[in-house]
């Protein structure tokens, strides 16, 4: 299903803002310290085989990182990798939430894909016990 929108009511498609202002919080509640989570994002990307930033430098400098968290500074974005090992690293998916918001994209966990599967398969029972009492009333 297609959803409209309206002329007046459409979010922006410009995130970058969002997506600091959204990172730098989930940073904040994470209950890591700013070095921890470096630590860990460069750990993780290390591991997964993902360069965080362009350039010759090894890992992810606390002095980039901090301008990523940055809402005021325009200049300096994490690549999209870099946007999933940042939430992997804080355990966190608002980040990626931000991204797909203005989309009318909802991100789900597992215990949402569950109930969503439950939901479809109890549609399908709902149908299936009114074709048999269709079936039923003809006997």
């Amino acid at each position: 299903m297609v959803k409209q929108l309206s002329l007046f009511n459409q979010p922006s498609l410009n995130v970058n803002r969002v997506l600091k202002e959204q990172m730098a919080r989930s940073a904040k509640e994470s209950g890591l310290s700013r070095d921890e989570i470096l630590e860990k994002m460069n750990r993780l990307a290390d591991r997964n085989g993902i360069r965080l930033i362009k350039g010759n430098g090894p890992a992810l400098t606390m002095s980039s990182f901090e301008k990523w968290l940055n809402p005021e500074d325009r200049e300096h974005l994490p690549a999209l990798n870099s946007l999933v090992i940042f939430c992997a690293a804080i355990d966190d998916q608002e980040p990626m939430r931000v991204l797909t918001a203005p989309l009318g994209v909802e991100l789900i966990n597992e215990n949402d894909i569950k109930l969503l599967l439950w939901a479809r398969e109890y549609q399908a029972a709902k149908r299936a016990r009114a074709r048999m009492k269709k079936l039923e009333a003809e006997l």
